[in-house]
């Protein structure tokens, strides 16, 4: 007859009627659980690790973290009431298996406490692969034993982990994507959720637990790099976990002052905590808040007892006010932080396994352990907060403990997640959940529609790129089956544009499945959307466009690389990289280029790219896009392994591993000799090469020529955050440096200029054209810009010294990359002697931000006022390739200019951060003219104070391909 004892004991405890009886001598410390626990995958790399033992403990147990190199530099610290080594560490690397060894816990003949393997979060070379089905490894997983790691259940979620980040278009539960289906075929109805190398798949009903069920997964899923999977298929039997039926069980978040207050094994309760060098540390600990549970039959799996936590519950948190580095008030304040089940999350109570098989539950030296997942949405009541912060967050795991005892079951599970933080990096969390259960507390009721907050781009706006996806902002997660199933569509007419929707915490990503059309009216409909309580908002309909990019013969150009400068170099010697081929030879010259171990390249331009024409090299001199290693002068020793990621107007290469601190490398992007793309050349999409060489020319006759070329050195990885903002919004959307019907002024990014007078045998000078600044009693011309600046926003400063010379307290150093900014042709014609009249177009100018030589370009982030504020003094070489005026010479050729720029940095209510620079003096610039007959002299500009206008603004956090 089997023996029942286990899961009576079980049982007894969920009715809070077992307690610890008194122990005459206590035996010495034991270990009671770890975070993680062993054989844990998908660890975050900026996890806490933590071993908590039966009682106190001294000396940080003697715990050790070791790699496949050896031991790993950590900090170790006891806390929760002297009970628990807390070990941190910033040297773990993305997938790999580390373990933790520590003296005296009771492990045998030395063997490591437990392992545990790291996430990796980015692209990798090759297809992508299948690592883990709720935890299990894939050759864990057979159909009799679903789940080696965590069981799977009849009322389980299937969450899934893949080798690498998926394209989201591909995500689907279309034939040849992610299918679940039971024994004759039929597909199981269930919520796909997708985000980064992360699946859950989340059955609308129970499984029937004995019956096979099959979960495809086809070559229709790809990578970010285009790459697909190799089909796998996956059979498994869930297990019956709820016998003879569930118990509803009620859990509240513990408060000072409830009973079992021991079950604390860490120094906060409740509690979210952020660590990242942008903002510093930052805690939001959790109000009271009540989950409804069902947990299985105590006898159903003699032993472990399954638990469920029904979809649509929410817990809130305090808010976060963040300042930048900690010091630096962000003006973004989110309002209360509200973090709702997107799925059914579970787990189950289990025996101690740190204590012999048999061992009886005890609350000090063998509590009940906790296994808990699941997947989140986390959003802001803040209107602004929350379109920073909503995101989902999926495959969390966490672990701990139970006790019961004062009639009531205390459970504390801790565990790590990625926060996306301010949508340019991801910042470790650490989390601490403490329930106790409660059959007297009862959730609020949700009774609110959802409402629309905002969209990116605007309503009724003319600003959709056609390859990225509309953000819908809502106040709250919206039911994301009800909305694929028509509550949300996106029509061209009357047409239904077929797309993926993505929800992110509170807002839903519309995502076109193909390129939209340029310069196109499209509308989306919002018809019964509701949140899964099941209240509906009304209907709501706008419009969107996409943007006009007309036709032009104009060749692409670069904006920005990273690292790197945006021409093709020339002059390059053993300690500088040259300068911009085209320029003057007394031009500044840029130092070496590296690029630390964590970073990707960067390459953004001004103009639509042609797809096609943009191929990785997989081997020395191949491809139109080659990386490559090489040696100290420069031979190709190999192509680097990576993932070539692109977009419209930009991109990236992530090598996989990591750039080695040390090693040389380069970036060629080739161009071709005339005119015609070619095989093997980067090109615009509107078949024109590109063009490395502006200073040279930017008109047609400028297509092809030179390559682009970047040497670098790897060093070691960064804690700075990289952001590459572009100016935007941005008016010349071809890249022709003029003005074409149809596009639209935008002010943010533009440089007014004025005649200040004439000098020499110039004699007038005037502009034609319309006025910009007709507000204004004179007469000025602008030039609308067009660029991008990479840059590093560094580790707080204290008593920074700022352009002018003056100090403040504390800063943000921001090093920036001397990069190009285009501007459109103004048109001007000067006097000579009052009789002869020139006149000319500058055509496309070319302002190249000038390199430090003295040590990194930077700018700073200061408080001004409670604002955050950035300031830089930039010098800059002005050229006009094209200006050619008759019968007459100019001077516009690396001609040098003086700036400060300043200006806040505000976060939009679309989510994207902005810096909006002015020039906080007037800029003088003298274009020199020499003509014939001895006549020189100089016409006298100036950009009035506030009239050199840049808005950098991030990218749009969630509508962006990865």
């Amino acid at each position: 007859m089997r023996d029942r004892r286990p899961p009576l004991l079980f049982a007894c405890c969920l009715a809070g009627c077992y307690s610890a009886g008194p122990v005459d001598e206590p035996p010495p410390p034991s270990v009671v659980f770890t975070y993680p626990v062993d054989n844990q995958l998908d660890v975050p790399l900026g996890a806490r690790v933590l071993v908590s033992y039966s009682d106190a403990v001294a000396d940080q147990a003697g715990c050790t973290l070791a790699g496949p190199d050896g031991n790993v530099e950590i900090t170790k610290q006891v806390v929760g009431h002297g009970k628990t080594v807390a070990i941190t560490s910033s040297a773990l690397l993305p997938l790999t298996t580390y373990q933790v060894t520590c003296g005296g816990s009771g492990e045998l003949a030395g063997e490591p406490l437990f392992r545990f393997t790291t996430r990796n979060d980015r692209p990798l070379a090759g297809a992508p692969s299948l690592i883990a089905v709720n935890g299990s490894a894939l050759a864990t997983l057979d159909a009799l034993h679903p789940g080696a790691f965590r069981p799977i259940f009849e009322s389980s979620t299937l969450q899934l982990v893949f080798s690498e980040p998926l394209d989201p278009r591909s995500v689907t539960t279309d034939n040849g994507a992610v299918e679940l289906v039971d024994a004759n075929g039929a597909p199981v109805p269930a919520t796909l959720l997708a985000n980064g190398i992360h699946v859950t798949l989340d059955p609308a009903a129970p499984l029937a637990a004995g019956a096979t069920y099959q979960l495809r997964l086809g070559n229709q899923l790809a990578d970010v790099g285009g790459e697909r999977l190799v089909p796998t298929a996956i059979a498994f039997t869930p297990l019956d976990s709820l016998g003879r039926g569930p118990i509803r069980q009620v859990f509240r978040t513990w408060q000072s002052g409830d009973p079992v207050a021991s079950v604390a094994r860490t120094d906060d309760m409740n509690v979210m905590a952020v660590s990242h060098p942008l903002i510093g540390e930052a805690n939001a600990a959790m109000k009271p808040n009540v989950l409804e549970t069902e947990l299985g039959d105590p006898l159903a799996l003699d032993g472990p007892i399954a638990f469920r936590i029904p979809k649509g519950q929410r817990l809130t948190s305090a808010g976060l006010a963040i300042q930048l580095a900690g010091a630096i008030p962000s003006g973004l304040e989110t309002g209360d932080i509200a973090i709702e089940m997107l799925t059914d999350g579970g787990g189950r109570l289990y025996r101690n396994r740190y204590q012999p098989a048999g061992t009886l539950p005890d609350n000090t030296t063998s509590p009940l352990l906790v296994d808990l997942s699941f997947d989140l949405a986390i959003y802001a009541t803040d209107p602004t907060g929350n379109a920073v912060l909503a995101q989902t967050v999926l495959g969390i795991q966490l672990t701990g403990l139970a006790i019961a005892d004062e009639g009531a079951l205390a459970i504390e599970t801790l565990g790590a997640l990625d926060i996306n933080l301010l949508g340019m990096s991801s910042a470790p969390t650490n989390i601490v959940l403490d329930l106790i259960s409660d059959l007297k507390a009862s959730p609020a009721p949700d009774v609110q529609p959802p409402t629309l907050l905002s969209s990116l781009p605007a309503a009724d706006s003319h600003d959709l790129i056609t390859d990225e996806g509309i953000e819908l902002v809502f106040d709250e997660p919206v039911d994301i089956d009800r909305a694929r199933a028509g509550a949300i569509t996106l029509r061209d007419g009357n047409t239904v544009v077929p797309s993926s929707l993505e929800i992110h915490g509170s807002v839903v990503v519309v995502r076109p499945r193909a390129t939209l059309l340029g310069n196109h009216a499209y509308q989306v409909d919002l018809s019964e959307v509701g949140d899964l309580a099941g209240n509906v908002m009304p209907l709501q309909t706008f419009a969107i466009a996409t943007q006009l990019v007309a036709q032009t013969d104009v060749p692409p150009s670069v904006t920005a690389v990273y690292p790197g400068a945006p021409c093709s170099l020339v002059d390059v010697k053993t300690n500088t990289a040259g300068r911009c081929s085209g320029g003057a030879s007394a031009d500044d010259r840029y130092r070496p280029f590296a690029l630390a171990a964590n970073e990707r390249i960067a390459v953004v331009f001004d103009q639509p790219l042609y797809g096609a024409s943009l191929t990785l090299g997989d081997a020395c001199n191949t491809g139109s896009i080659r990386v490559e290693r090489v040696d100290a002068m420069g031979t190709c020793l190999e192509a680097v392994p990576g993932t070539l990621v692109k977009h419209q107007r930009d991109i990236g290469f992530i090598p996989d591993g990591g750039w080695r601190p040390g090693e040389h490398y380069q970036l060629r992007l080739v161009s071709g000799p005339n005119a015609t793309c070619d095989v093997g050349e980067v090109c615009g999409a509107n078949g024109r090469p590109a063009n490395f060489d502006p200073l040279g020319g930017t008109t047609a006759s400028a297509s092809g020529g030179p390559d682009l070329l970047v040497s670098f050195v790897g060093t070691d990885p960064t804690k700075a955050t990289t952001l590459l903002a572009t100016a935007s919004p941005n008016t010349d959307l071809n890249g022709s440096g003029r003005m074409e019907q149809g596009e639209q002024l935008r002010e943010d990014n533009r440089v007014a200029l004025r005649i200040a007078g004439a000098t020499g045998l110039i004699s007038s000078a005037s502009f034609q054209g319309p006025d910009c600044m007709p507000s204004t009693p004179e007469v000025e011309s602008c030039m609308y810009v067009a660029g991008a600046i990479p840059a590093q926003l560094g580790e707080r400063r204290e008593n920074c010294i700022l352009p002018g010379g003056t100090m403040v307290p504390t800063c943000i150093p921001v090093a920036m990359s001397a990069q190009a900014m285009y501007s459109t042709s103004v048109t001007m014609t000067a006097g000579a002697l009052g009789i002869l009249p020139i006149t000319t177009e500058t055509g496309m100018s070319v302002m190249r931000v000038r390199e430090n030589p003295d040590g990194p370009l930077e700018g700073y982030i200061v408080d001004r006022n409670g604002t955050p504020t950035m300031i830089a003094a930039l010098g800059l070489y002005m050229d006009a390739p094209d200006m050619s005026l008759p019968i007459a010479q100019h001077d516009m050729h690396s001609k040098p200019l003086w700036v400060t720029l300043e200006g806040p940095l505000q976060f939009k209510p679309d989510g994207r951060i902005a810096i909006s620079l002015r020039n906080i003096a007037d800029v003088p610039i003298s274009v020199g003219i020499d003509a014939p007959l001895g006549i020189k002299g100089a016409v006298q500009l100036i950009v009035p104070a506030g009239e050199m206008r840049l808005q950098l603004m991030s990218r749009a956090q969630r509508g962006s391909l990865p």
